[in-house]
């Protein structure tokens, strides 16, 4: 790890010796575009962009849902009782499958981010290369613990101790990221904190040069309550149809996840307004429109929040809706302080060489398609399965069967489009 550090450190950072010391030999502006890619970019920066916030968004949904899921089993388990326990349970549930998600669906953003951001993303990562290694790792450890607790679900006291490793696990890996990304927005600083001011080379990749606990706060901890409250919500609108759930604990369901997310909304909400307060000057952030887009994103999931306390299955939609389009407008203001920061070194993303490549693109464009048509059917299906009381079976419509065939032909037929392509660009380089 030592050595891969050195070398990078020797390949992208250009440095003179001075009295003595090492000193940057070159402004940020001109480091930022020297350790840019010089192949450029594959496709037009403004579409990765885009896609990258609307993949952060989606995959951040189901980090809340995994973290949230477990503060509330952990919470309902010290409260004690048949119906918190019961809660726990669900929630545990919740947390295990949301994890699964949230590590798939968070492989698009990173990718995006690495392509158009690759000076801030490496140079952070190599700051903290060995956390960063650990992330991993603390990872999987998180998730066994997690699906130990879902085994261990009735015996309260055993599931408890695994679902409070798990989030804490959860919550480092969380800390970890954040400070990934944070470090990365503060390229005057990366010499200082590589040199140790000038005087000697950090190399050991164990040191943490810059934290926000408001942005953690924030980006990650209450949303992650308020988002399972919600969950809650809709876990009350969903089976409290069915002739065989018990209607009253649905509704006592509701109301807590209503509870939770508005209080945990307005933590939320808070802290976000804290972090702003935080922003460096130079910025030129703080009164930005994607800023008070941001805010007012938070304000109006409150507000419906807040209007769902009375009938909390009927505003689970629309609180869902509204949270969407909190994470939405978050995910917008995250990037567009990205922009933010290196805009004051002359740098920017569009300006990046363009050296189109189309085929990467239509295959990524195609899988997309894809799998939005073939998840859409598989969570149709199970929307519709679910709906079903216990002990019978789902029959499906006509419809459905036909959108069951067509899902797997698009399957074979995109099977069939990557292999092919593979194989046309093996025989191409080496034929």
């Amino acid at each position: 790890m030592r050595e891969i550090v050195r070398w990078f450190l020797l390949a992208v950072l250009p440095f003179t010796l001075v009295g003595g010391k090492l000193a940057l030999a070159a402004d940020p502006g001109s480091m930022l575009k020297a350790m840019a890619d010089p192949a450029g970019a594959p496709f037009f920066p403004v579409v990765m962009q885009v896609l990258q916030v609307l993949t952060w968004a989606l995959h951040m949904v189901f980090v809340y849902t995994s973290i949230g899921g477990l503060f509330i089993a952990i919470y309902g388990f010290i409260k004690g009782g048949e119906r918190w326990h019961r809660l726990s349970k669900a929630t545990i549930e919740l947390s295990k499958v949301s994890v699964s998600l949230a590590i798939v669906l968070g492989v698009a953003p990173l990718l995006f981010y690495q392509v158009i951001y690759d000076p801030l993303w490496y140079t952070s990562a190599n700051l903290s290369a060995w956390w960063y290694v650990l992330f991993i790792v603390f990872l999987l450890i998180g998730y066994y613990f997690i699906w130990g607790a879902y085994f261990m679900k009735e015996k309260p006291s055993l599931s408890l101790f695994m679902s409070v490793v798990g989030i804490v696990l959860l919550l480092l890996v969380g800390f970890i990221i954040h400070v990934v990304n944070y470090q990365a927005l503060f390229p005057e600083k990366w010499v200082s904190w590589y040199t140790s001011n000038g005087t000697t080379m950090n190399i050991s990749g164990w040191n943490i040069y810059a934290f926000n606990i408001f942005r953690y706060l924030a980006f990650l901890v209450f949303p992650s309550i308020s988002v399972s409250g919600v969950f809650l919500m809709l876990y009350n609108w969903y089976f409290r149809n069915r002739e065989d759930m018990d209607r009253d604990y649905l509704d006592w369901a509701g109301r807590v996840g209503a509870k939770f997310a508005l209080y945990a909304g307005i933590g939320w909400l808070l802290f976000h307004i804290l972090y702003i307060l935080t922003i460096p000057q130079d910025w030129n952030a703080k009164t930005s429109i994607f800023t008070w887009l941001s805010v007012l994103g938070l304000v109006l999931c409150a507000g419906v929040i807040l209007a769902a306390q009375k009938d909390p299955a009927k505003m689970a939609i629309p609180s869902l809706l509204a949270g969407g389009v909190a994470i939405l407008l978050i995910a917008v203001f995250r990037e567009y302080l990205r922009i933010a920061s290196t805009a004051r070194f002359g740098y920017s993303i569009y300006n990046y060489k363009m050296n189109l490549e189309f085929l990467s693109p239509l295959l990524f464009f195609g899988t997309l398609l894809t799998g939005i048509i073939l998840y859409a059917y598989a969570w149709w299906m199970a929307y519709r399965a679910g709906k079903t009381p216990k002990g019978k079976v789902y029959e499906a419509s006509e419809m459905e069967h036909h959108l069951g065939d067509a899902s797997v032909f698009i399957v074979v037929l995109w099977a069939v489009v990557f292999i092919g392509v593979g194989l046309i660009v093996i025989v191409r380089n080496y034929g």
